[in-house]
């Protein structure tokens, strides 16, 4: 037996690295905008609606949710900001001092009003008014882009 190491028949080569192509890179960027637009949108989408629908399910169920008046207000109030700030984004300042407007009227510290009367289930069914519009306004301006 010999006592020399054995050495491998061929090394290893690293494979050939092709240059970056500007229009490739270029696509691969625009997809991933488009994928983050498309995301944010159906975020945006599923904010609008849920919105809409724990106000008319607040105002329907009114006297068996009474006593989670904080969590609703928490809610109600993150969805306005939520919005706001989208609205805002789109420089559609009328609709988000709206917005601003609906957060600081369910603001959980310092609540404007309480759920006890009758009365506020039409100011509940009043605020989905708004999320409405937004959802309203979106379908209106693809209908002039078309």
């Amino acid at each position: 037996m010999s006592d020399a190491v054995k050495r491998p028949a061929a090394t290893w080569e690293a494979p050939a690295v092709k240059p970056l192509d500007a229009a490739v890179w270029e696509a691969w960027k625009a997809k991933g905008r488009a994928r983050d637009r498309q995301a944010r949108e159906t975020r945006m989408k599923a904010l609008k609606w849920g919105s809409i629908v724990a106000l008319l399910v607040v105002a329907g169920l009114w006297s068996q949710i009474a006593s989670y008046e904080i969590v609703i207000r928490c809610a109600l109030t993150a969805a306005a900001v939520g919005m706001m700030f989208e609205t805002f984004n789109k420089r559609q300042y009328a609709l988000a001092a709206v917005f601003a407007g609906l957060a600081l009227l369910y603001n959980p510290v310092a609540p404007v009003f309480s759920f006890s009367g009758n009365w506020q289930r039409a100011v509940l069914v009043a605020s989905a008014v708004p999320f409405v519009t937004s959802v309203a306004w979106r379908d209106l301006k693809e209908a002039h882009i078309d």
